[in-house]
Protein backbone atom coordinates (compact mmCIF):
# COMPACT_ATOMS: atom_id res chain seq x y z
CA UNK A 1 0.00 0.00 0.00
CA UNK A 2 1.19 3.73 -0.70
CA UNK A 3 2.43 5.61 1.87
CA UNK A 4 -0.73 7.63 2.56
CA UNK A 5 1.72 11.06 3.63
CA UNK A 6 4.70 11.80 0.99
CA UNK A 7 7.71 13.84 2.91
CA UNK A 8 10.38 15.06 0.58
CA UNK A 9 12.60 18.16 1.79
CA UNK A 10 14.82 20.36 -0.41
CA UNK A 11 16.89 23.00 0.10
CA UNK A 12 15.50 23.82 3.97
CA UNK A 13 11.92 23.15 2.64
CA UNK A 14 9.69 20.11 4.11
CA UNK A 15 6.76 19.02 1.35
CA UNK A 16 3.85 16.94 3.26
CA UNK A 17 1.68 15.62 0.46
CA UNK A 18 -1.62 14.12 1.51
CA UNK A 19 -1.47 10.91 -0.32
CA UNK A 20 -5.23 9.27 -0.65
CA UNK A 21 -6.35 10.97 -3.95
CA UNK A 22 -8.35 7.82 -4.87
CA UNK A 23 -10.41 8.98 -1.81
CA UNK A 24 -9.65 12.75 -2.80
CA UNK A 25 -7.17 12.77 0.90
CA UNK A 26 -9.70 11.96 3.14
CA UNK A 27 -8.54 11.38 6.68
CA UNK A 28 -8.03 8.52 8.23
CA UNK A 29 -6.27 6.78 10.96
CA UNK A 30 -3.26 6.34 8.54
CA UNK A 31 -2.86 9.78 7.65
CA UNK A 32 -3.13 11.52 10.56
CA UNK A 33 -0.96 9.15 12.09
CA UNK A 34 1.45 10.64 9.18
CA UNK A 35 0.58 14.50 9.36
CA UNK A 36 1.74 14.09 12.81
CA UNK A 37 4.99 12.32 12.07
CA UNK A 38 6.32 14.63 9.52
CA UNK A 39 5.19 17.63 11.75
CA UNK A 40 7.49 15.72 14.32
CA UNK A 41 10.32 15.83 11.58
CA UNK A 42 9.82 19.35 10.32
CA UNK A 43 10.65 20.28 14.48
CA UNK A 44 13.04 18.18 15.46
CA UNK A 45 15.71 18.55 12.15
CA UNK A 46 16.91 22.24 11.89
CA UNK A 47 17.71 21.54 8.10
CA UNK A 48 13.93 22.15 7.84
CA UNK A 49 12.79 25.71 8.23
CA UNK A 50 9.82 25.78 6.75
CA UNK A 51 7.09 23.38 5.56
CA UNK A 52 4.51 22.82 2.36
CA UNK A 53 1.31 20.94 3.45
CA UNK A 54 -0.38 20.33 -0.14
CA UNK A 55 -2.85 17.35 -1.32
CA UNK A 56 -2.21 14.73 -4.29
CA UNK A 57 -4.54 14.46 -7.47
CA UNK A 58 -7.20 16.54 -7.76
CA UNK A 59 -7.76 17.91 -4.29
CA UNK A 60 -6.33 19.20 -1.19
CA UNK A 61 -8.79 17.54 1.84
CA UNK A 62 -12.13 15.95 1.19
CA UNK A 63 -12.65 16.15 5.06
CA UNK A 64 -12.98 12.65 7.59
CA UNK A 65 -13.26 9.75 5.71
CA UNK A 66 -16.64 8.12 7.08
CA UNK A 67 -15.26 4.54 6.53
CA UNK A 68 -13.19 4.81 9.68
CA UNK A 69 -16.34 4.41 11.83
CA UNK A 70 -17.91 1.46 12.06
CA UNK A 71 -21.67 0.15 12.62
CA UNK A 72 -20.58 -0.06 16.12
CA UNK A 73 -18.81 2.82 16.93
CA UNK A 74 -20.92 5.15 19.47
CA UNK A 75 -21.61 8.64 19.54
CA UNK A 76 -19.44 9.06 22.44
CA UNK A 77 -16.74 7.37 20.73
CA UNK A 78 -16.33 9.15 17.63
CA UNK A 79 -16.15 12.46 19.44
CA UNK A 80 -13.61 11.09 21.94
CA UNK A 81 -12.14 10.43 18.60
CA UNK A 82 -11.82 13.97 17.66
CA UNK A 83 -10.44 15.09 20.78
CA UNK A 84 -8.02 12.12 20.62
CA UNK A 85 -6.51 12.51 17.32
CA UNK A 86 -7.61 15.46 16.07
CA UNK A 87 -7.15 18.12 18.73
CA UNK A 88 -3.07 17.23 19.29
CA UNK A 89 -3.29 17.03 15.50
CA UNK A 90 -4.29 20.88 15.61
CA UNK A 91 -2.27 21.80 18.20
CA UNK A 92 1.04 20.41 16.41
CA UNK A 93 0.17 23.30 13.45
CA UNK A 94 0.19 25.44 15.92
CA UNK A 95 3.39 24.88 18.07
CA UNK A 96 5.63 24.21 14.87
CA UNK A 97 7.82 27.35 15.59
CA UNK A 98 8.36 27.21 11.81
CA UNK A 99 6.20 28.55 9.36
CA UNK A 100 3.70 26.30 7.06
CA UNK A 101 2.37 27.27 4.08
CA UNK A 102 -0.87 25.51 2.95
CA UNK A 103 -0.72 24.73 -1.06
CA UNK A 104 -4.59 24.28 -1.41
CA UNK A 105 -5.43 22.42 -4.55
CA UNK A 106 -8.73 21.98 -4.80
CA UNK A 107 -11.17 22.13 -2.24
CA UNK A 108 -10.43 22.11 1.94
CA UNK A 109 -13.42 20.39 2.89
CA UNK A 110 -14.74 19.36 6.53
CA UNK A 111 -11.75 18.57 8.67
CA UNK A 112 -10.23 19.29 5.76
CA UNK A 113 -10.59 22.56 5.85
CA UNK A 114 -9.44 22.60 9.76
CA UNK A 115 -6.22 21.83 8.63
CA UNK A 116 -6.36 24.57 5.81
CA UNK A 117 -6.99 26.92 8.25
CA UNK A 118 -4.31 25.76 10.47
CA UNK A 119 -1.80 26.61 8.36
CA UNK A 120 -0.03 30.05 8.70
CA UNK A 121 -0.36 31.03 5.12
CA UNK A 122 -2.26 30.12 2.23
CA UNK A 123 -1.92 29.52 -1.58
CA UNK A 124 -4.75 28.81 -3.77
CA UNK A 125 -6.19 28.99 -7.66
CA UNK A 126 -9.45 29.89 -8.70
CA UNK A 127 -10.61 26.51 -8.76
CA UNK A 128 -9.57 26.27 -4.86
CA UNK A 129 -12.04 26.63 -1.62
CA UNK A 130 -13.14 25.51 1.83
CA UNK A 131 -16.08 23.91 2.21
CA UNK A 132 -17.43 23.63 5.65
CA UNK A 133 -19.11 20.64 4.44
CA UNK A 134 -20.17 19.51 8.18
CA UNK A 135 -23.64 20.75 7.79
CA UNK A 136 -24.60 19.33 4.48
CA UNK A 137 -24.02 15.68 6.60
CA UNK A 138 -25.89 16.94 9.85
CA UNK A 139 -22.87 18.03 11.54
CA UNK A 140 -21.74 20.54 13.05
CA UNK A 141 -17.72 21.89 12.59
CA UNK A 142 -14.92 19.47 14.47
CA UNK A 143 -11.48 19.24 14.34
CA UNK A 144 -11.35 22.98 15.52
CA UNK A 145 -12.67 24.32 12.29
CA UNK A 146 -14.89 26.75 14.20
CA UNK A 147 -12.33 28.15 16.25
CA UNK A 148 -10.12 28.84 13.21
CA UNK A 149 -12.26 30.22 11.00
CA UNK A 150 -14.07 33.04 13.59
CA UNK A 151 -10.95 34.22 13.77
CA UNK A 152 -10.11 34.78 10.50
CA UNK A 153 -13.06 36.15 8.82
CA UNK A 154 -15.42 36.84 12.38
CA UNK A 155 -18.22 35.52 14.29
CA UNK A 156 -21.45 36.82 11.86
CA UNK A 157 -19.39 35.57 8.26
CA UNK A 158 -17.94 32.13 9.77
CA UNK A 159 -21.75 31.26 10.79
CA UNK A 160 -22.89 31.71 7.61
CA UNK A 161 -20.05 29.76 6.04
CA UNK A 162 -20.63 27.16 8.33
CA UNK A 163 -24.21 26.63 8.27
CA UNK A 164 -24.62 27.69 4.62
CA UNK A 165 -22.75 24.09 3.18
CA UNK A 166 -21.29 25.79 -0.06
CA UNK A 167 -17.79 26.31 -0.67
CA UNK A 168 -16.23 29.57 -0.28
CA UNK A 169 -13.89 29.64 -3.60
CA UNK A 170 -10.65 31.22 -4.07
CA UNK A 171 -11.43 34.84 -4.98
CA UNK A 172 -13.73 34.55 -2.45
CA UNK A 173 -11.42 33.61 -0.15
CA UNK A 174 -8.51 36.38 -1.36
CA UNK A 175 -11.12 39.10 -0.25
CA UNK A 176 -12.03 37.72 3.25
CA UNK A 177 -8.90 37.48 4.37
CA UNK A 178 -9.02 33.12 3.88
CA UNK A 179 -6.14 33.01 1.67
CA UNK A 180 -2.81 34.90 1.23
CA UNK A 181 -2.63 34.32 -2.96
CA UNK A 182 -4.07 33.58 -5.85
CA UNK A 183 -2.29 32.24 -8.55
CA UNK A 184 -2.80 29.70 -11.75
CA UNK A 185 -3.83 26.02 -10.94
CA UNK A 186 -0.72 24.46 -11.81
CA UNK A 187 1.45 26.79 -10.14
CA UNK A 188 0.12 26.42 -6.38
CA UNK A 189 2.85 24.06 -5.55
CA UNK A 190 5.82 25.87 -7.09
CA UNK A 191 4.19 29.06 -5.62
CA UNK A 192 3.62 27.82 -2.24
CA UNK A 193 7.40 25.93 -2.32
CA UNK A 194 9.18 29.14 -3.53
CA UNK A 195 7.55 31.21 -0.90
CA UNK A 196 9.03 28.66 1.95
CA UNK A 197 11.70 28.78 -0.02
CA UNK A 198 12.29 32.24 0.79
CA UNK A 199 11.11 31.78 4.61
CA UNK A 200 13.70 28.66 4.85
CA UNK A 201 17.02 31.55 4.22
CA UNK A 202 15.39 34.06 6.64
CA UNK A 203 15.64 33.97 10.64
CA UNK A 204 13.56 31.26 11.19
CA UNK A 205 13.73 31.43 15.21
CA UNK A 206 12.31 35.32 14.92
CA UNK A 207 10.10 33.61 12.74
CA UNK A 208 8.85 31.12 14.92
CA UNK A 209 8.60 33.81 17.64
CA UNK A 210 6.24 35.85 15.84
CA UNK A 211 4.30 32.77 14.93
CA UNK A 212 4.41 32.41 18.81
CA UNK A 213 3.44 35.86 19.54
CA UNK A 214 0.60 36.19 17.31
CA UNK A 215 -1.35 32.78 18.54
CA UNK A 216 -0.73 33.85 22.15
CA UNK A 217 -2.13 37.38 21.10
CA UNK A 218 -5.66 35.93 20.17
CA UNK A 219 -6.32 34.55 23.25
CA UNK A 220 -4.66 37.12 26.05
CA UNK A 221 -5.04 40.81 26.41
CA UNK A 222 -3.12 43.47 25.24
CA UNK A 223 -0.90 44.28 28.78
CA UNK A 224 -0.38 40.07 28.59
CA UNK A 225 0.17 40.25 24.80
CA UNK A 226 3.35 42.81 25.67
CA UNK A 227 4.68 41.05 28.35
CA UNK A 228 5.03 37.53 26.15
CA UNK A 229 6.36 39.39 23.67
CA UNK A 230 8.96 40.79 25.98
CA UNK A 231 9.74 37.46 27.56
CA UNK A 232 10.03 35.76 24.09
CA UNK A 233 12.79 38.46 22.72
CA UNK A 234 15.04 37.52 25.57
CA UNK A 235 15.32 34.34 22.86
CA UNK A 236 15.96 36.20 20.03
CA UNK A 237 18.40 38.82 21.94
CA UNK A 238 20.91 35.35 22.66
CA UNK A 239 20.46 34.52 18.85
CA UNK A 240 23.41 34.24 16.25
CA UNK A 241 20.38 35.71 13.94
CA UNK A 242 19.81 39.00 15.55
CA UNK A 243 23.61 39.27 16.24
CA UNK A 244 24.10 38.52 12.00
CA UNK A 245 21.50 41.14 11.30
CA UNK A 246 22.35 43.69 13.09
CA UNK A 247 26.25 43.35 11.84
CA UNK A 248 24.88 43.45 8.18
CA UNK A 249 22.64 46.02 8.67
CA UNK A 250 25.91 48.32 9.83
CA UNK A 251 28.06 46.68 7.29
CA UNK A 252 25.56 47.32 4.19
CA UNK A 253 25.42 43.81 3.54
CA UNK A 254 23.58 41.27 3.12
CA UNK A 255 23.03 38.79 6.26
CA UNK A 256 23.38 35.10 6.33
CA UNK A 257 20.72 33.93 8.61
CA UNK A 258 21.36 30.71 9.97
CA UNK A 259 18.25 29.80 11.41
CA UNK A 260 19.44 29.94 15.28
Amino acid sequence: MENPVLFNVKNGVATITLNRPDRYNAVNQELVDGISSALIKCETEESIRSVVITGAGRGFCSGADMSVFGDEVTPEQRSQYIIDQYQPLINQFFSLKKPIIGAINGTAAGVGAAFALACDFRVMSDQSGILFAFVNIGLGPDGGASWLLARQVGYSRALEIATSGKKVTGQKCLELGLTNRIVNQDEILSNAQEWAADFAIRPTLAIGIAKEDMFYAMNHSLNEAIAFEAKKQIDAFKSHDLKEGVSAFIEKRKPNFLGK
